[in-house]
Formats: C-alpha cells, sequence, structure tokens
C-alpha cells in the first residue's frame, strides 16, 4: 500500500488483526479493509470499465454525472442500523451493539371473518413433498436404511472398532411406554403475561411462535422471504408490493419495539442492508427504495452477505458456506468480491433436516404423537429446537442416548418428555451430505445461480445492457438489428441513418468470455447444471463446495480457497459438522494434494455477517458507498450501479 493509512479506527483494527492474524495476513487484506478512497475511486472506474465491456453492446450519450459521494462527518455507530434478513429470522441492531436483536422474520394479521375467505399460512419448516404419504415413507426408509449401513462402517477409535448401533426398534420400546409429566414452569413462577395478545390486528415474533393449529385460523400469517429470496407467489398477499409491505412492519416493529427509535427519527439514522450474493436487481432497487423513501433513512448502502461474513470473520479470502434455515449459499470472496462463477444457492437448508429429524423419530415411537408442524408453529419451534439440541456429527457417539425436552400446552401446563435417541441424531444431519434424504420436502430443487445481465432486464434501468443493445448503433445499424444476419431470402429492415450525435455514442463489443454474458442470442446459459448429478439431484454439501471452487479461474486462487473454507449460518452451528466436511472435502481431493481446511470463528455462526457489516459500516473507506435518499431520488438505479460495492 503506496499511502500510509492514518487514523484512530484504522490503527486500531491493524492492530486486532496484527495480533490475531499476523503480518504477512494483514498485508493482504490491508487492500481491501483499509483502502483509501484514491484507491476506492480506481477500483470503481476499473469496475465500470468491467460492467460496461460485459453488459452492453451499444453506444451511449454522455449524461450528466452523478454528484461525487458527500465528503460528510464521520458517522456514529449508534446512528448505523444493521439489516440482516433471513428466510427464518431477521437480525437488525445498531453497528455499535455486541449483538443484534434477533426475531421471527414473519408476521400474522388478524382476518376478517368473510365467507369464502381462507386463511393463508407461510409455513415455518418447509413443506413435505405432495405425494402419497405411503409412498413417501417407503422411499424414506430405503434411504434410512442405506444411510444407517454407511454409518455402520465407521471407526470410533483407535482399536479400530465399528460403530454399534440401536435398532429403531428397541427404542421404540421405550418411547412408546414414556409418559409426559406435569411440570411447573421453567422460571418456577407462571406467567401471568397473556400467552397470546388476542386484542393486536397484527402480532410479531414470539407470539407468532405461539400460534397452536387452531389459534393460527384466525391470522394470515406471511413470511416475506423463502429460500434466501423474496417470497413472491400468487397467493393471498403474495405480490411484490404486499411482499415489501410485510418486510416494511416487521422492520417497522423491530425498530420501534426492540431498538426504541421512532420512525420520525429515522431520519438522522444510516442503514446496511445484507443482501444474497446470487441476487435479483429489480428486488435490490426495491429495497433500496423501501429503506430510503418508505422507512425514511437518511442513507444506506448494500453489501454480499458472503463479504460481509469474511469482514466479520477478519479473514482476507476463502469460500463463504452460509448454511441457513431454508438455503445453502457458496461464494469464493478474494480481495473483497464475490466471484461471480463461483456464487451458488441451493433449497437445502436446517428447515429440511427438522422434517428428516421429524420422520425419523416417529420411526422410533417419538412420545410426542400429536406433534402437527404443518399447522402448528408452537411444534414447528419445538422441531427446530430438538434439532439444535439433539443432533451432532460425531461418529464416537453411538448407541440409545436418553433426552428430555419440555412444551407448554395450550392451557399453560408445562409437560416434560423423555425419549431415547440412537443414530436419528447423527443420520438427519447428515442429509447434507446424502442429499436422497431430502427428498421428503421436494424432489426437485432448485439451483440459483447468479443470472446475467439480459436474464435480468429490467425495464426501469436506462443503463440495462439490453437497452443498451438495442438502442445502440455501430456502422449506421442499431445494434439490435438482424437483418444482416437474416437469410439470402429475407427482406432486408429500413435502416437509420447515422447522425452527428452519433459520435457522441460509446460502442462496446461483448466479451463472449465474460461469464457475466452466458446468454447468447437467446440461449440462456445453464450453468446451475453442474451442481445436479445425472439422476437429477442435488449435490451434496461436500460436493457442491468441491465444484464452486473449481469455477474459480486460477490453480492458485483454488488452492487459495480450497485452504479457507468459512463455515457461517444458523445451521452449521452443529456439532462435528465442521470436521465432517473437511473429511468429506479431503477424501475427494486427496489425489490432488490439495490442503483443505474448514473453519468456524469463535463466536455465533449466524451473526458472523451482521458483525462483518457492522465493522465495514464503520470504515473510513466506506464513505464512497453511501447513497442518501437525495442522491437516489435524483439519480435511481445509476447510483446504485457505480457506488454499488459488487458487480452490478
Amino acid at each position: 500500500m503506496k499511502k500510509r493509512i492514518t487514523g484512530h479506527t484504522a490503527e486500531f483494527f491493524v492492530w486486532i488483526w496484527i495480533a490475531n492474524c499476523g503480518f504477512d495476513f494483514l498485508s493482504g487484506l490491508s487492500c481491501v479493509i483499509f483502502r483509501t478512497p484514491d484507491s476506492w475511486k480506481e477500483r470503481t472506474r476499473v469496475m465500470q470499465r468491467s460492467r460496461a465491456s460485459s453488459t452492453s453492446s451499444g453506444r451511449l450519450p454522455a449524461p450528466s454525472n452523478p454528484p461525487p459521494p458527500q465528503q460528510a462527518q464521520p458517522l456514529e455507530a449508534p446512528k448505523i442500523i444493521v439489516i440482516h434478513p433471513g428466510s427464518q429470522h431477521l437480525r437488525i441492531g445498531r453497528a455499535s451493539d455486541l449483538n443484534p436483536q434477533t426475531l421471527l422474520h414473519a408476521v400474522a394479521y388478524r382476518r376478517r371473518q368473510l365467507e369464502g375467505d381462507w386463511p393463508h399460512h407461510d409455513p415455518l419448516l418447509p413443506p413435505l413433498d405432495n405425494i402419497n404419504p405411503a409412498r413417501l415413507q417407503v422411499e424414506f426408509e430405503e434411504q434410512r436404511l442405506a444411510v444407517s449401513r454407511i454409518l455402520q462402517h465407521c471407526v470410533v477409535d483407535e482399536q479400530n472398532r465399528l460403530r454399534v448401533a440401536t435398532p429403531p426398534q428397541q427404542l421404540a420400546h421405550f418411547n412408546r411406554s414414556s409418559q409426559a409429566e406435569k411440570i411447573p414452569p421453567p422460571n418456577g413462577v407462571p406467567d401471568e403475561r397473556p400467552w397470546l395478545d388476542r386484542d393486536a390486528q397484527s402480532i410479531f415474533d414470539e407470539q407468532i411462535l405461539r400460534l397452536s393449529a387452531f389459534d393460527a385460523r384466525e391470522y394470515d400469517i406471511h413470511f416475506p422471504m423463502q429460500r434466501g429470496e423474496l417470497n413472491v407467489h400468487k397467493e393471498k398477499g403474495g405480490s411484490l408490493q404486499a411482499t415489501l409491505q410485510h418486510l416494511e412492519r416487521i422492520w417497522a416493529y423491530a425498530l420501534e419495539v426492540r431498538l426504541k427509535i421512532s420512525l420520525r427519527d429515522l431520519g438522522t439514522h444510516c442503514a446496511v442492508l445484507v443482501v444474497n450474493d446470487v441476487y435479483v436487481r429489480r428486488y435490490l432497487r426495491e429495497f433500496m427504495t423501501l429503506l430510503l423513501q418508505r422507512l425514511g433513512f437518511q442513507r444506506c448502502f448494500l453489501v454480499q452477505d458472503s463479504v460481509a461474513s469474511t469482514y466479520g470473520a477478519g479473514v482476507g479470502y476463502g469460500c463463504v458456506v452460509d448454511i441457513g434455515a431454508q438455503k445453502t449459499s457458496i461464494a469464493c470472496i478474494e480481495d473483497g468480491i464475490s466471484q461471480l462463477d463461483a456464487r451458488v444457492r441451493l433449497h437445502y437448508g436446517g428447515g429440511d433436516l427438522d422434517q428428516v429429524l421429524l420422520m425419523l423419530l416417529r420411526k422410533c415411537g417419538f412420545p410426542y404423537r400429536e406433534c402437527n408442524v404443518q399447522d402448528s408453529y408452537v411444534d414447528a419451534h419445538l422441531m427446530d429446537e430438538l434439532k439444535e439440541k439433539f443432533c451432532h456429527l460425531n461418529a464416537n457417539v453411538c448407541g440409545a442416548q436418553e433426552k428430555h425436552f419440555t412444551l407448554r400446552k395450550q392451557n399453560g401446563q408445562w409437560l416434560r418428555y423423555t425419549i431415547q435417541v440412537g443414530d436419528e441424531a447423527i443420520m438427519a444431519p447428515l442429509a447434507f451430505f446424502h442429499t436422497e434424504l431430502l427428498n421428503i420436502t421436494g424432489r426437485t430443487r432448485a439451483v440459483c445461480t447468479q443470472q446475467s445481465a439480459q436474464e435480468q432486464y429490467d425495464c426501469e434501468d436506462c443503463f440495462n445492457g439490453e437497452y443498451l443493445k438495442e438502442t445502440g448503433r455501430k456502422n449506421g445499424v442499431r445494434g439490435g438489428d438482424t437483418s444482416l444476419l437474416a437469410g439470402p431470402g429475407s427482406l432486408p429492415r429500413p435502416q437509420l441513418p447515422v447522425t452527428a450525435d452519433d459520435e457522441e455514442m460509446l460502442v462496446v463489443e461483448p466479451d463472449e468470455s465474460n461469464s457475466n454474458s452466458h446468454q447468447q442470442q437467446g440461449q440462456p446459459h445453464h450453468s446451475n447444471s453442474c451442481y445436479l448429478n445425472p439422476q437429477g439431484q442435488v449435490l451434496s454439501l461436500d460436493q457442491a463446495v468441491i465444484r464452486s471452487i473449481n469455477r474459480c479461474a486460477s490453480f492458485e486462487t483454488k488452492r487459495k480457497m480450497f485452504g479457507s473454507i468459512l463455515l457461517v449460518g444458523s445451521s452449521s452451528k452443529l456439532p462435528g459438522l465442521t470436521a465432517w466436511l473437511e473429511s468429506r472435502i479431503s477424501q475427494q481431493m486427496q489425489p490432488t494434494g490439495t490442503e483443505v481446511n474448514v473453519f468456524t470463528k469463535g463466536m455465533d455462526a449466524g451473526m458472523v455477517a451482521w458483525k462483518g457489516a457492522a465493522i465495514m459500516s464503520v470504515l473510513e473507506s466506506a464513505r464512497e458507498l453511501w447513497i442518501s435518499q437525495r442522491d437516489w431520488q435524483r439519480y435511481g438505479l445509476r447510483i446504485l450501479r457505480e457506488r454499488s460495492p459488487f458487480l452490478w
């Protein structure tokens, strides 16, 4: 770095990272985290030239330039709100907070009792596949036996002794005879507050998790995000604008009730929104409008979740594996940039493991027989808790293990259940590596990779690559004119003459080798096919990580990614998952001699991205990322295109 870094903030982070990571690591990371405004401007110019070469094929009249970033006073961390929305949970807090507030990312509206109006319930857990239940049970049992045979060949100690599994029939004999016992409330004092606020027109967070199948009939319950993306559908409350209204309600509740910030005071606050690596441009535009115009923040910027995770973990490069409640995303980060070809989002996560665990527990006589995760949010939340308490990936633990769990009934009585669990505790998380077990929540699963500019056409983006292609001219012919490619028998289309203004227009040839221009002459590029096996089954977690890293450009980049695989996300906290994933990848990479290192940070894995976004928001070098209300109203998408910290 040619320029000397000054300022107390920079010095503080320099010494922190020197103590943790060493000077050699810091020298590579400093160019990312502590780049000066001049270096950031240079990077912005390079990124804009790359965008022009990969998304445009026309000539563009020179418009007025957007204003340079305002040289404002240093931002105060208590005035910066960091928002990390997920499919199941929302993490929100001030940048100065040690930990964010975590709440259910859902809203429930009290229904009007109208004839023919049926309640709408977005499920907390992914629903079971819509096939014959008997057939579903038979196929699941076949896959369970296959995974069980694999577990029997695992070595548990240095004497090469194999695991001893307890048959489900033996466990079922104990579990069916287990009876629930009444116990006092956990804190010893009955809660005098009402279990449900039945007078409120809308309820949030833990109030929704208290809805039984009977109580839920009085509400329309919406989760605005599903499988890592906006939950837009054709049913009640599923339009794009309705989904954005759900987001506004939930975020406003979190700001006013959890953070004690009045919506009137948001004009003095700034916001940082953590978004997915595989994004839809139109949705990012709607997010900006929601933050700046509907909620009224003073200014904001967007950051990708994998990039934020590297800031939170203090690493300069790595393959970030984010395992959430309903999705698993993989991205390779180098120098603060997410590699375009290596991004992928797989539609399975911790919620799918909950359904697998429930199927396995019912096989061995689950004592809570009336469990109904499809209609009762209480039961669905219970299964999520049992997964966190019971599941692991430690092959040394075998045999029957006695477990306990508690449940509150609608009348306020607490019950305590006793259950014996065997290999069910390890077989459920093995569904990440044997995805055939996940067929109970869907045989076909979407695999999302980053779409090219042509596949994300937005009519409101006047600088979209498709717009430039259709309106630009080259050699007197419009960019979108295909008459020169027509056959000899076809009639030529009239051509517009070249005018003097055409000399001011820019012509950029599309780079066919660029990964952002996959679609050529209307033929889409199905880059997601590499994440499916020949039978159409989605790849396991370890194979998906290998495929993603192998899509990096150079051998040196691949070597660095395999040596720095970072596990984050709320569903990555399963004991033994890190070692199991590293072992599986190492076995497949052993012929090449590539070193594999899978690790987590010493903090809650679900908060790593939020903490990284909080760190990034207070850096002096991030000043040029902020977009104000005035700039957004005046320039719209163009200002987002030029100031976003990722390739647009």
